[in-house]
Order: structure tokens, then C-alpha cells, then sequence
């Protein structure tokens, strides 16, 4: 594990509420955030700067995803919206709404091709959008617990989705039948996320060692095709709220309710580094396309660009 302290590149602020997400644009450009101050804010990754303030959620933000193109951001509502409003980045426009979520939209999707995108909620349902005419064109239901990420394979044929309950569900993407079913990993997961060619499921939990008033923090990682734990870690001194893997599944990193940020290696099943900035819960994580930077941000209402390599 890295033993001298690495310190953000940038340090961002500006919202004035929790941030629930921040993603990268697909060309590592640009950084968006959202969260419970309404607000979507765009910034340039090279210079830390703000670009962009979206305004037009009357709910906290919980999601957000970029197409392929970079050049239109879905963010995704909270329960007295439950509404994905699409934004032309060029200009910061609102290019439409999409409503039928009766609940938190809790994560995005686009297909790699950009023809659909795909959204999960607390609702227990998967929709799957043709995004440009604002058009729903399915609802896939069988989920029995909220479900809490969603992401589409390399080919854009399918898609999974994972619940709170670590059941996960592999789907077609155009005739929305059930390919596959994956059983629960754990009765409960805080976080969970897929790798980008669909082959790894995290999961990010708490659990209270026996004799312990505090939980710590542990995280899972799961093969789906063989359905075997590849990876156990701990190390967060509580919750795991937030995962995310590199883009060639060789590191993962995890955001704790402890504030820290922890970079593990896949392939030798350790942690490499230990990142610490935040004073407080650690909502989201996310590696930078290119796996060079990466992103945190939480209840601080901070979010910290790292460069990690």
C-alpha cells in the first residue's frame, strides 16, 4: 500500500448540499456532479474549473450518465420527481424529460451505441429508453427489492441489473426477456457496480464484527460466470457506500462512511492505496476513462479529482 500521502489535483467546490454522483465525460474532459442541491455542475477536469451550472430538477439528483458522444447528460430524480432530464452539454439546454419511474432513479445507462438508455429505480424496475424521441420502450419487472445499478454490455445486446439484495438479472436489450438470473450474494448490499464488460459484480456493505458496537466496511467481488467470490476486502472502519472499477477491471475503488477512498488490485487481491480528503461520507467514486484519475465526492459537498497513476 502506498505509504506517502497523495493529495487531490483539484479540489471542487460549489454545491451547497450532499453530492450524490459525479461521472467523467467519455473523453475524460469533463466532470459532472449532482446532488442534493438540485444543481448538475460541469467542470474541466485539466483545470478544475466550472464550465456549467444545469438547473432544472425540483428534487435531489441521484444519477448520472453521459453518452457515448459525450454530448448529452441524463440525470436521474428523486422520488417526488422520479423524472431523467437529457441536457445538450454544447449549450447546457434541456433537451427533454422522461417520466413512469414511480420512485428514486438510481442509475443511468447508455448502450455503448448510443440507441437506447437504460435507467433503474427504487420502484424495483428496469426501463429501457429510445432516449432521442423520449420514448419509453420497455419496462422490465422481477426485481424484488429497489434496484441499484444497471449497465449494458460491450455489444449493447444486453444489460444487467442488480438490486439491494445482490440478486442480479441479465436481460436482452431489444425483446427484454430474462436471459439469466444471478443468486444473492449477500441479504443486503449498500452499493454495488458492474465491471465494463459485464463480467464482475462489487458489492459494498457494512457488517459488525462479533463483539463490536461499529461496523466496518467490506466489499465483495463476485465472477458471474462461474458465480464465484473472487474478492473479499476490508479496511473501511465503517460502511462501503460507493465502488466503482477501472476500465479494464484490473482495480477497483471503494468510498467509505469513514471518508476514505481505498484503490485495490485486482490481480493481486490487495489494497495499493489509501486516499484521504473527505470529512465526511464518501457518496460516489469513479475512474477517469483513460484509468488515470479518478473522482470522490459526498456529504462534504466536495469533490476531489485524484491522479493516481
Amino acid at each position: 500500500m502506498t505509504s506517502n500521502p497523495i493529495q487531490p489535483r483539484h479540489v471542487l467546490v460549489g454545491h451547497t448540499n450532499w453530492i450524490y454522483d459525479a461521472v467523467f465525460s467519455p473523453d475524460g474532459k469533463r466532470l459532472a456532479t449532482g446532488g442534493w442541491d438540485h444543481v448538475i455542475r460541469i467542470w474541466s477536469t485539466d483545470s478544475g474549473k466550472l464550465e456549467m451550472t444545469l438547473r432544472d430538477h425540483s428534487t435531489e439528483i441521484y444519477c448520472l450518465a453521459f453518452s457515448p458522444s459525450g454530448e448529452t447528460l441524463a440525470s436521474g430524480s428523486a422520488n417526488n420527481d422520479s423524472a431523467i432530464r437529457l441536457w445538450n452539454i454544447a449549450n447546457g439546454t434541456l433537451l427533454s424529460t422522461l417520466t413512469g419511474h414511480q420512485n428514486v432513479v438510481h442509475d443511468l445507462a447508455f448502450a455503448p451505441d448510443g440507441e437506447r438508455l437504460a435507467s433503474v429505480s427504487y420502484d424495483k424496475t428496469v426501463r429501457i429508453w429510445d432516449w432521442r424521441n423520449a420514448r419509453a420502450e420497455m419496462v422490465l419487472q422481477g426485481h424484488e427489492k429497489q434496484v441499484e445499478s444497471v449497465a449494458f454490455t460491450p455489444d449493447s445486446t444486453a444489460l444487467c441489473s442488480a438490486a439491494a439484495d445482490t440478486i442480479t438479472k441479465r436481460w436482452d436489450a431489444r425483446s427484454g426477456k430474462l436471459l439469466a438470473e444471478y443468486p444473492a450474494l449477500l441479504p443486503w448490499a449498500h452499493t454495488s457496480a458492474f465491471s465494463h464488460d459485464l463480467s464482475l459484480l462489487a458489492v459494498g456493505y457494512g457488517h459488525r464484527p462479533p463483539g463490536s458496537r461499529r461496523p466496518k466496511g467490506m466489499a465483495k467481488v463476485w465472477n458471474l460466470s462461474d458465480r464465484q467470490v473472487l474478492h473479499t476486502f476490508h479496511g473501511h472502519r465503517n460502511w462501503i457506500y460507493s465502488l466503482a472499477f477501472s476500465s479494464n477491471a484490473q482495480q477497483l475503488v471503494t468510498g467509505g462512511w469513514d471518508g476514505s477512498v481505498k484503490l485495490w488490485d485486482l490481480r493481486r487481491g490487495v489494497e495499493t492505496s489509501s486516499l484521504e480528503n473527505h470529512i465526511d461520507v464518501v457518496r460516489t467514486v469513479a475512474f477517469s476513462p483513460d484509468g488515470r484519475h479518478l473522482v470522490s465526492a459526498g456529504y462534504d459537498q466536495r469533490a476531489c479529482l485524484w491522479e493516481i497513476q
